[in-house]
């Protein structure tokens, strides 16, 4: 009877998995759900956490419900670089990341970290939408990845708890923590300062001991890494551009009937546009308000000799020209 009772639960068992098993089978081939996961390291409340929840929504919509975008947000799947491996491994599907991470990997994308490359977020915006951006798209292919499109992360300003910056030589001997990326480090060298790489986590306390004297945040890095409550200066200078860009697997994009991938690309052409004119352009504001309430005392663009620092910075340009080609050519040539 035991035997009896043990082969009859085995069969039932081994039925209901096939029956399982086929359910899953049909509804993958009918296209009745296909589940995505995305990951960025965004709170829900910036930008990227905006964008990437408005995308789902949108998706969801645009496929009747056949598309589900799972989203991830605060680096819940890993930091940057590791969600960037993700979606070679194919543990995730989608990721929103900073042309940094993607950097490495896709090694030409690091052109968009040379200071004062862009001469303003619409040549930015003209230059990643046209050729040199479809070149970047195309290196990223190679490498497995589908890059689906740039969006603005944010400008690098000046931030310190010493002295008022106005002009190159006020940089000399602040230590300012940056990212471990020798663009970034050069362009502070060449400035008169002292560049400290150092993850962006430690970065609020070692301001606060002396351990560094400042850094070159974005707005989003400044509020929302509260920064300004240990910055007593803000020089608005656009020292670099910071770009974010969303990316997909590439073996997963490829996967999907020619009809999803429209539509994907449709939602996210469509999201780029709105997060340029609405969610980064009323953050920017809104960050803008927040660090002047806090004391923070802001260094306008047009109080700064900015020209002066565009001259200081062109040994970064010599040092790198063999690098990139004709890049920073084209990039200059965008009308």
């Amino acid at each position: 009877m035991k035997k009896l009772t043990l082969i009859c639960i085995s069969t039932f068992i081994i039925s209901l998995l096939a029956a399982c098993g086929s359910s899953n089978e049909e509804t993958v081939s009918s296209g009745i759900s296909l589940t995505l996961r995305y990951g960025h390291s965004a709170p829900t409340t910036d930008p990227g956490g905006i964008i990437a929840d408005k995308i789902a929504e949108d998706v969801s919509n645009k496929t009747d419900g056949k598309a589900i975008i799972e989203v991830f947000p605060s680096s819940q799947l890993g930091g940057e670089v590791e969600m960037v491996e993700q979606l070679r491994t194919g543990s995730i599907d989608m990721a929103f990341v900073t042309g940094g991470a993607l950097s490495n990997f896709v090694p030409d994308i690091a052109v968009l970290d040379l200071p004062f490359l862009f001469r303003d977020l619409d040549h930015a915006h003209k230059t990643l939408s046209g050729e040199v951006g479809e070149d970047l798209v195309n290196q990223a292919a190679e490498e497995g990845f589908q890059l689906l499109g740039f969006f603005d992360y944010g400008e690098g300003h000046l931030a310190n708890n010493k002295r008022e910056i106005h002009m190159p030589e006020d940089l000399k001997g602040l230590k300012m923590r940056t990212l471990e990326n020798d663009i970034f480090m050069d362009t502070f060298t060449v400035l008169g300062a002292d560049p400290v790489p150092m993850p962006f986590p430690e970065l609020y306390s070692s301001i606060q001991q002396g351990v560094v004297d400042g850094t070159d945040p974005v707005n989003v890095a400044m509020t929302g890494g509260k920064l300004y409550e240990v910055t007593d200066y803000y020089t608005e200078i656009a020292l670099n551009y910071r770009s974010g860009v969303l990316l997909m697997s590439k073996d997963k994009f490829n996967s999907l009937s020619e009809e999803m991938q429209v539509d994907i690309m449709e939602v996210v052409n469509e999201n780029i546009n709105y997060y340029h004119d609405v969610v980064y352009k009323d953050y920017e504001e809104s960050a803008k308000k927040i660090i002047k309430d806090n004391g923070v005392q802001v260094i306008e663009m047009g109080e700064v000799d900015r020209e002066a620092f565009v001259e200081a910075v062109q040994p970064v340009y010599e040092k790198h020209e063999g690098r990139f080609g004709d890049l920073v050519e084209r990039i200059k040539n965008v009308e």
